[in-house]
């Protein structure tokens, strides 16, 4: 599938018309554990999860590429520090849409993940990639370079979808 397909699809599936809504309909939607949207978004995907279509999103229509020098891992980078990779808790640190901590999940699907992230626009599309993926995981909305934690989210895994609360 085309990411322009996958775009109307899924911002017809949400009802939004642009990525800042499609943004807050994420949001809504595992804060919410809204199990019809996201068992939509697996019928548009299929359940292989091995794609990470939130990142192809996000870094086409929504990553500030230039002033924040938002860039994401790519998959054949993920692979390896995957494979390089202990085993016992992942800490991903700046993860964006969670590439690199998917990568570590398909390969190995125990958690628990600690994922931390600094940009506020792009923690929507990462607790959904959780969500849809069943993951047992905290979400830290983070400075990493300040330690400063504005915000913690606990995914924890359930029948199908894991469930999201702020804390």
């Amino acid at each position: 599938m085309e990411l322009l397909e996958f775009k109307n699809r899924i911002f017809s599936l949400f009802g939004v018309n642009d990525i800042n809504e499609f943004s807050d309909a994420l949001m809504k939607c595992v804060s919410e554990y809204d199990e019809s949207m996201i068992s939509g978004y697996e019928e548009i995907v299929g359940s292989d999860f091995s794609e990470d279509w939130m990142q192809k999103l996000f870094q086409y229509y929504a990553a500030d590429r230039k002033g924040a020098k938002q860039d994401f891992t790519p998959k054949s980078l993920a692979r390896l520090v995957s494979a390089l990779a202990d085993e016992g808790e992942i800490v991903d640190q700046c993860a964006g849409t969670g590439s690199l901590t998917i990568q570590r999940w398909l390969e190995d699907r125990r958690g628990p993940f600690t994922l931390e992230e600094n940009d506020e626009k792009v923690i929507p599309f990462l607790l959904f990639n959780l969500a849809v993926r069943n993951m047992d995981a905290t979400v830290l909305e983070k400075d990493v370079l300040a330690d400063e934690i504005r915000k913690v989210y606990v995914v924890k895994p359930g029948e199908r979808y894991a469930k999201v609360v702020a804390i």
